[in-house]
């Protein structure tokens, strides 16, 4: 018997006794079935989609509907606080329970975000869209982990990473399109069509995440980690370029507005930025592998200090130039630092959730000093 139940790793969420590891898998549905490149790709490209539509949509209904206008941003910013505070949820309850319930979690919550938003639009409620705005962040939290699961099953961490990047290329794309039919859909509502789209991408995201191939069998064994100081420099590197890109970001869709940029118009550029924010992808996941993931996250952060100095010219061309520039380092660093964390050896749970805490915490610092960028 002893021999038998080495057979089986105990750990939370297996409800079967592990002294006998014939009966059926445990219920956070284990299989040993590899999970596949292209469907946490496509997962994460539905979940982009909503962040698309959701980081045009939120400033403009914080300029709408905040009671003070220093407060606009604050939509924008809870959508990172949401993803912040999922990180270590996302992390933990993916372990316990499998691949497909912790995603399947993440979606579901951006479901009911995008709806909250709708109504609070409807109903002219901040504090509504601020709540619907926290949630839609916790599913964008939930989804930045498709990344790391890309990185742990693959032996070229850097590749792997890109390549389910590169799946948010597609959400760029058809963003535009399709959040101006649905604001028509939903006119004379402003930004409601929009909110109804990101919850609908969610749903999409979420018929993937309860289509992916199972978690391998666990096996007992004694488990080694990288310490945690391995991710010291990935997050300092990562934090800075998080930090950078969202506050231009933040204060583009409004400082574009005061250009004299149409409000429907505005969606064309947050899609540029988003094309900007996952386009490099699709080259690093062919020769990514070759450059020092080192030399790949500073080239990122550099291109995310350019744009931060472009924003401050304040003209509509400078904006623009801001948006690709920040985009395509955020993306670049992203890649770096994530292929940084798993080449120095597989990383613990804590680990993973407190890089990610940490670079959304910048984020939403970012977003917060996104108006002092337009001063």
């Amino acid at each position: 018997m002893r021999g038998r139940a080495q057979a089986a790793e105990p750990r939370a969420g297996m409800l079967v006794c592990v002294c006998d590891p014939q009966l059926d898998p445990p219920a956070n549905d284990n299989r040993t079935t590899r999970v596949s490149t292209f469907a946490l790709g496509l997962g994460f490209a539905f979940a982009v989609l909503a962040q698309t539509v959701a980081s045009a949509a939120l400033p403009l209904a914080g300029a709408l509907l905040a009671p003070r206008e220093d407060l606009f941003t604050l939509p924008f910013a809870a959508m990172l606080l949401g993803a912040a505070l999922a990180s270590f949820p996302a992390s933990f309850l993916r372990d316990a329970f499998g691949r497909r319930t912790g995603f399947a979690l993440g979606a579901s919550l951006g479901i009911a975000g995008g709806a909250l938003v709708a109504v609070g639009l409807i109903q002219r409620q901040f504090a509504w869209v601020c709540l619907g705005a926290l949630w839609l962040g916790m599913a964008q939290g939930f989804s930045f982990f498709y990344r790391h699961e890309a990185a742990a099953a693959s032996g070229r961490p850097t590749a792997a990473t890109a390549g389910v990047m590169a799946g948010g290329l597609l959400a760029a794309v058809a963003g535009p399109t399709l959040a101006g039919f649905a604001e028509a859909l939903t006119a004379p509502y402003f930004l409601v069509g929009a909110a109804v789209l990101a919850a609908l991408a969610h749903t999409c995201s979420l018929g993937v995440a309860v289509s992916l191939a199972g978690d391998p069998m666990p096996r007992f064994r004694v488990k080694t980690t990288t310490p945690l100081a391995a991710i010291a420099w990935p997050t300092a590197i990562g934090a800075a370029a998080w930090f950078g890109m969202n506050a231009v970001m933040s204060g583009a869709p409004l400082a574009l507005v005061g250009c004299g940029i149409g409000t429907a118009a505005v969606f064309g550029f947050i899609a540029l930025h988003v094309a900007a924010m996952y386009a490099p992808a699709v080259p690093l996941a062919l020769v990514g592998e070759r450059v020092p993931p080192l030399a790949v996250a500073l080239a990122g952060l550099v291109l995310v200090a350019i744009g931060v100095a472009l924003q401050r010219m304040g003209s509509a061309e400078a904006i623009t130039a801001a948006l690709v520039c920040v985009g395509a380092g955020w993306s670049v660093a992203t890649v770096g630092t994530t292929a940084m964390i798993f080449r120095a050896g597989p990383p613990g749970r804590a680990a993973l959730a407190l890089h990610d805490g940490l670079l959304f915490s910048a984020a939403i610092l970012g977003a917060l000093a996104g108006g002092f960028l337009l001063a």
